[in-house]
């Protein structure tokens, strides 16, 4: 059965994909995932070439799904080369530093905080060319462990491409987004004051 999912709202006029929806479904975005379910706009298997042309979408949300996903240098490059410059990749990941990256069968990547360094140049990125094509600004934090143990780490992800270019997402938005500021996250005419794409407090 599909759930209809509440996120913050966003602009309408971004193009904007929810990757591996499975049946939680955002209204007014790209909804995918591998299987046809109720709802799922585009089947795509992330593990191949992703079916966006260079440069095409504003953002991408990527909930409990890259752990599924066996190439994390495959998704990183993947999601930068869809994004336009300044669009943001959004993930939300079991972290190795509590049990929820170990405990699920099906996850066959592994994922921390200081994962995400690997994939900005003014970090790691840039000690491997030949495999790491990416660059973003990467805003990020760890939330509490829970009850069983678990930790997710979310990672707001800038796509650094041409400086030269207006950012697809403005500075305010990114900020707004990513701050730990309650109030610095009202963007007026917009609902919600979550981090991210989060459901609407």
């Amino acid at each position: 059965m599909m759930n209809i999912l509440k996120v913050r709202q966003l602009p309408s006029e971004w193009i904007k994909a929810n990757l591996g929806c499975h049946q939680a479904i955002v209204p007014g975005w790209i909804n995918v995932d591998k299987y046809p379910y109720e709802g799922v706009d585009t089947v795509m298997d992330l593990e191949d070439r992703w079916g966006w042309e260079d440069n095409s979408l504003h953002y991408i949300r990527a909930f409990d799904i890259v752990e599924h996903l066996k190439d994390p240098i495959h998704t990183m490059n993947e999601a930068w080369r869809v994004l336009k410059h300044g669009g943001i990749f959004e993930v939300w990941v079991p972290s190795t530093d509590g049990r929820g990256a170990f405990q699920d069968p099906t996850h066959v990547s592994y994922w921390n905080q200081n994962s995400f360094f690997y994939y900005s140049k003014k970090h790691y990125g840039r000690s491997y060319p030949d495999k790491i094509f990416c660059d973003f600004d990467i805003r990020s934090l760890d939330t509490d462990k829970n009850l069983a143990g678990n930790v997710w780490t979310w990672a707001l992800c800038r796509a650094i491409k041409d400086a030269t270019q207006i950012p697809a997402i403005s500075d305010a938005w990114f900020k707004a987004l990513s701050s730990m500021d309650a109030k610095a996250r009202i963007m007026p005419g917009f609902e919600g004051t979550s981090i991210g794409t989060t459901k609407i407090e």
